[in-house]
């Protein structure tokens, strides 16, 4: 058990660290949105957020070197049994919760997402075996948000099932009742708006695209 909560604790930092940041200057970024014109001035606290968050992609290794750590070391982790076992608790999520009434339907995204995930995953390692490093830094972001969102997609239905159980013990007017409703709604929010993009991103890595390290210096536009 120790050695498989430290190899999760390896495998999931990058993520953490990583997409955790990128969303939250999204989050401070949408805010400016909302404020409209004002939210780019100092009048309103939104301006600060999103300058202050925009430093946690940076410090503490860029993102793009989280990424690279990802898949440059931590999915080989102690022989990759990591990672495995991070699939492996996903899958048997899956496998527990593929038939739920209310939830079914995500659960079959979410499976969809982690067999492109573990695809994508091989990809990495026939780059890698095939000579093909140079294929690695292109597409690590990619991957890193990939496993980002199944990761979240997994939790938040997990939670999603672990409210719906317990709403269905409560009245309808219990003051609990929409707190749980609320979860499950989140959960197949991000299960039909943002697990979708996990394959697609899993499709885009597929192409094998190597035009930004094919295109000629020359190519670059000049002033």
């Amino acid at each position: 058990q120790i050695d498989y909560h430290n190899g999760q604790v390896d495998l999931l930092v990058p993520l953490l660290k990583a997409y955790g940041s990128d969303q939250a200057f999204q989050v401070c970024a949408t805010a400016i949105q909302v404020f409209g014109g004002a939210g780019y001035l100092k009048d309103w606290p939104v301006e600060q957020y999103c300058r202050d968050s925009k430093i946690f992609s940076i410090y503490e290794g860029t993102n793009h070197i989280q990424a690279l750590d990802l898949v440059g070391r931590k999915l080989m982790q102690r022989g990759g049994a990591n990672v495995q076992a991070f699939t492996k608790e996903v899958a048997a999520f899956v496998a527990a919760h593929k038939d739920h009434p209310v939830l079914g339907g995500s659960v079959a995204v979410l499976a969809q997402a982690a067999e492109s995930l573990t695809a994508t995953g091989g990809k990495f390692m026939m780059w890698f075996g095939g000579g093909k490093m140079e294929m690695v830094p292109l597409a690590a972001n990619r991957f890193l948000e990939m496993m980002s969102e199944t990761a979240i997609g997994w939790l938040l239905l997990q939670g999603a099932a672990i409210a719906d159980a317990a709403r269905s013990k409560l009245a309808a007017d219990h003051p609990d009742h929409a707190f749980y409703t609320g979860k499950v709604f989140a959960a197949q929010y991000f299960a039909s708006n943002v697990l979708p993009t996990v394959m697609a991103k899993a499709a885009l890595v597929g192409r094998d695209d190597r035009t930004p390290i094919e295109i000629p210096t020359a190519a670059f536009a000049t002033v």
